[in-house]
């Protein structure tokens, strides 16, 4: 590996400079975070710079060490189609993944992903990430989506690390903000070699940005590539039992719902129950430790509840099975982590949340991949992409408000024609615009090769 020559790295300066005064303030948010909110505290010390043994390469082995950072749940998701490209273009190489969020570490951890080692990404302050550098030495820094830590990359581009950025993407909102601060983001892009945008637009907005236009590819988005699990029948006739439905029974199914959403939902529900009275409903909300704010809106609606998280928790040695739901269950609260994806196998239609207030959406390809019909909102500018490809293959459907969300599932409840249309161009779609996770590996090869 060759180092770049040194130079006094002005912008770093300052920045770290202007982090020195905001230490204060950041150790008081910290604090705050650690003792009242009860989070950053799982892994502290990773997120210190310290590296476990199954991180750190071992002493005279010269396989390339390869970096990805994936914030939380979606990002973990974007990057293990990639992760898994990486390990047959580089089978000798070590894999180490970091995240930001404990459900991001669920996530990679239920998803069994192809890497040697899982930690928590370090915070970006400069004796932190040079520490963790240390430790991982790694030979290329791979972040996904929208990953930009000034000292991170600015220590990797003077050790003469390769970075890159696969699945990038800016939203709506952030090209906003980013744009007041260009100067800034010419910086920190200026330490990245490679940028696999999963749009035109995103292209050209990070190329607004500063990056340069030859450091620039679209890839498209690697969640097309995500493996998308389908449930053989008796599995998912299995759910169907644990949640007391009756196997022809048709559910719908909100999922990765946020606060304001969950009262939309059971209103809906109370109207679409009127017409059709076999219908169950499954909410899953995006954090689960929001289970007891929903099930007090559920009983308040007059439904019985089937809590996921209380049946795993009555599990006993002798009995390895959760409970079952109760005949007289109408609402399933899914408040757990790594099992929406195979309850989908049971949906017959899927609200997906995060759209109805402004979020910014959540991953409708699971769903749209097992062929269940999928509403969403109008606030879906984190999956502008494939929103975009969704509606113009009118594979999906997009509503605004209440009315238009009941009008639209009682169609696809009441129509078996227009159920069926729906089910075959999900997959369809999945299938056409897949390909993004080989592109992205193909194009980290040869940054791997040429360091």
């Amino acid at each position: 590996m060759t180092k770049r020559s040194p130079v006094i790295d002005w912008p770093r300066i300052i920045y770290n400079v202007l982090l020195v005064l905001l230490l204060p303030v950041a150790t008081v948010y910290l604090l705050w975070r650690l003792v009242i909110r009860g989070k950053s505290r799982e892994g502290l010390a990773e997120r210190l710079g310290s590296v476990p043994p199954a991180a750190r390469s071992p002493q005279g082995n010269n396989d390339p060490i390869i970096w990805l950072q994936a914030v939380s749940v979606g990002e973990v998701a974007a990057a293990q189609p990639i992760l898994h490209h990486l390990r047959l273009a580089e089978p000798a190489a070590r894999l180490v993944l970091s995240t930001t969020t404990p459900t991001g570490r669920q996530m990679a951890e239920k998803l069994d992903l192809e890497v040697d080692a899982l930690i928590y990404f370090p915070f970006d302050f400069p004796v932190v990430t040079e520490r963790a550098l240390r430790g991982i030495a790694p030979d290329m820094l791979v972040m996904v989506e929208t990953e930009l830590w000034p000292n991170l990359l600015a220590a990797t581009h003077s050790r003469g690390i390769p970075t890159a950025i696969v699945n990038a993407r800016i939203s709506d909102s952030g090209y906003r903000k980013y744009k007041l601060a260009r100067p800034v983001f010419s910086w920190v892009l200026s330490n990245v070699d490679l940028i696999c945008a999963q749009s035109e637009q995103d292209a050209e907005r990070f190329i607004s940005l500063g990056a340069a236009a030859e450091r620039v590819v679209v890839c498209g988005n690697s969640k097309f590539d995500e493996h998308f699990p389908h449930l053989p029948p008796e599995e998912a006739a299995k759910w169907r039992q644990d949640f007391g439905f009756p196997q022809d029974a048709p559910v719908l199914i909100a999922a990765s719902t946020h606060p304001g959403e969950d009262e939309i939902i059971l209103q809906a529900f109370d109207q679409l129950h009127s017409r059709h009275p076999g219908l169950q409903l499954i909410i899953a909300p995006r954090h689960p430790h929001r289970g007891d704010e929903i099930e007090r809106l559920i009983t308040e609606h007059g439904y019985a509840t089937y809590r996921r998280s209380r049946a795993l928790k009555q599990v006993q040695v002798d009995n390895p099975s959760p409970a079952a739901a109760s005949a007289e269950v109408r609402v399933v609260l899914l408040d757990t982590i790594g099992e929406l994806s195979q309850v989908f196998s049971i949906g017959t239609v899927v609200f997906m949340g995060g759209s109805l207030v402004p979020q910014g959406g959540h991953n409708i390809l699971q769903p749209l991949a097992q062929g269940k019909p999928v509403i969403f909102g109008p606030h879906m500018h984190n999956f502008r992409d494939i929103t975009d490809i969704v509606i113009r293959e009118e594979a999906a459907i997009s509503i605004n408000n209440l009315p238009e969300l009941v009008e639209a599932a009682d169609a696809l409840l009441s129509s078996e024609t227009e159920h069926q249309l729906y089910q075959a161009k999900g997959p369809a779609v999945i299938a056409k615009y897949s390909g993004a996770s080989q592109c992205a590996t193909r194009h980290l090869a040869q940054l791997l090769d040429h360091q």
